[in-house]
Formats: structure tokens, C-alpha cells, sequence
């Protein structure tokens, strides 16, 4: 299973678009008019040992918003604070927690430090071990979420919202306040969920799930969990799975309390502060069944 539009894409621009936006995860529409280029046919010019040399030339500014557009309308890409990313089909959750409000929505290229820094605090004690290399992946890659013929990325975040200013409450009717922008907030929590494409393995993807320890028990884990799960399910995923030591007594109690199943044990998979410890792993199946 992949997110990644196989086979679909009407022309080659549409393709280089597409493409060239997933790697770098958020583009500018004059970035994409500086770096795509198209074949402009035969050169006059030809390179030595070779018979025909092709020129590659930017696209029309027509061409170029024609894709763009196309691309859009078939969900594959989307505009958000004027920049093109790669399309989620999923919208937004609405949390009311003691430490404020919080949205579920599927993660942007500015989230990336947030995310990083997230994953990290959870996984500080060392206990969350598929969490810290996912940080540690991520600080390398060129985008955060992924998604083409060789693997799908998809990261979901819990942002605390920061409290409206009073004053500006006052004085700004509804129509006047303008929508929040990609870095408004805080990540508090984080579902990421990674799948390869390779066929035997397509319909299952590893899950890790995570909430920043001083936002805790307030529910953000939970719906972050139901919310990555309804994604799966609608994307065509049937098994989701986890692996974690076995003295991570937090996710073990966390998964188990939401029906995931035990799949078995590798004894002495890690070594934490010089001991063996053996891992669990975990997997839960989907309704897409």
C-alpha cells in the first residue's frame, strides 16, 4: 500500500512536480519555476560519442500552473501559506485538555524541529527506541512526510494552540481574524506511521505514537491513536505494529489498553544501560480488513 499516485499522473511535468515537492517537502511556486525542467526537443549542439543531445528547458509559466492545478484538483498536492506540499486526505480534530487547546492534523515540513524535539523528550529515557531512530532518520531526511513508489511517511501532530490575545478578542469581529498559520503552536504529541511498498509487505505499516510527558493523561494519545488509525484504515492498511522494550511499561499498558495484541518476543534485542532487554512486539488489526 502507498499514497504515492502509481501510474496516474497525465504527463511527464505532472510526474517532475510531484516528485521534486515530496522530496523537498514544501515548495514555493518560484522555487518550482527555477528547478523543473522539461525536454525542449533536439539541440543543434551535439556531445561527443553521442547521436542526439536533448535540451532541457523550464516549462511556461501556463504549463507550470496548468500541472499545478491538475495536481491539485486530484488531491495529490496542496497549497497551504503559499507553499505546495504533498495532500493528506484528512482533516482536522479538535481537543479541549487542561493544558488548553489542542488540534490533531496531519504534520507540515515546519512542524520537522517540533517533532524532533518531541520524540526526543519521550524518548530520553531510553525506553522508546523505534521513536529515537525515527528522530534521528528525520533529522537527515530532506521532508518529513514521504510518499513515493519506494515507501510512505505520514506524520500526524497534536499542536497546542496558543490562547487567543484579549485584546485582540475584542477588537477583531470573526470575519476579521485570519486563519492560523502552518507554525502556530506548540507539538505536543506526534503519530507517525512509515510502510515500504514492497508487495508481500503492503498492507501493513509500523506505528509509533508519542505525547511530550507534561501533557500527558489528558487524552492527547488516545485520540492522536484513533486518528492515525481511521487514516489507516481509509489508505487501505489492514496491520498496523510496534516493537518496544519490554520495560517500556507506559506504551505496553497504553496499547494494550487499546487492544493491541502481542505478536511475540526477541530476547535481549536491546541493550539499555548495559542490561538485556527483550523486545515486545505489538500489532493491531484494521477494519479495512
Amino acid at each position: 500500500m502507498s499514497v504515492y499516485p502509481t501510474g496516474s499522473f497525465e504527463n511527464e511535468l505532472q510526474r517532475r512536480i510531484y516528485e521534486y515537492v515530496e522530496r523537498n517537502g514544501a515548495v514555493t511556486l518560484a522555487e518550482l519555476a527555477r528547478s523543473i525542467e522539461v525536454d525542449g526537443g533536439h539541440s543543434d549542439s551535439k556531445p561527443a560519442r553521442s547521436r542526439a543531445y536533448t535540451e532541457s528547458v523550464p516549462p511556461t509559466e501556463d504549463e507550470l500552473q496548468s500541472c499545478l492545478e491538475t495536481l491539485q484538483a486530484e488531491g495529490y498536492l496542496t497549497d497551504i501559506d503559499g507553499k505546495f506540499r504533498i495532500a493528506l486526505s484528512a482533516t482536522t480534530a479538535d481537543l479541549e485538555c487542561e493544558e488548553g487547546a489542542v488540534v490533531i492534523r496531519p504534520a507540515r515540513e515546519e512542524d520537522r524541529a517540533g517533532v524532533v524535539e518531541t520524540m526526543r523528550t519521550v524518548a530520553e529515557d531510553g525506553t522508546y527506541v523505534v521513536a529515537e531512530n525515527v528522530a534521528m532518520e528525520l533529522d537527515r531526511e530532506s521532508a518529513l512526510v514521504r510518499a513515493n513508489e519506494a515507501r510512505s511517511r505520514i506524520v500526524f501532530v497534536a499542536i497546542r494552540t496558543p490562547e487567543p490575545d484579549a485584546d485582540e478578542d475584542d477588537t477583531e469581529s470573526s470575519e476579521e481574524r485570519t486563519e492560523p498559520t502552518a507554525t502556530d503552536g506548540d507539538v505536543v504529541g506526534w503519530l507517525h506511521i512509515d510502510a515500504p511498498a514492497l508487495p508481500a509487505l503492503r498492507h501493513t505499516a509500523e506505528l509509533t505514537v508519542g505525547v511530550d510527558p507534561q501533557y500527558r493523561r489528558q487524552g492527547i494519545g488516545s485520540a492522536l491513536l484513533e486518528y492515525g488509525l481511521e487514516w489507516a484504515s481509509d489508505a487501505g492498511y489492514q496491520k498496523l505494529y510496534q516493537n518496544v522494550p519490554a520495560t517500556n511499561d507506559v506504551a505496553l499498558e497504553f496499547l494494550a489498553e487499546h487492544g493491541w495484541q502481542r505478536d511475540g518476543e526477541h530476547e535481549g534485542q536491546y541493550c539499555l544501560d548495559g542490561e538485556f532487554v527483550d523486545e515486545v512486539m505489538l500489532a493491531t488489526w484494521l477494519d479495512s480488513q
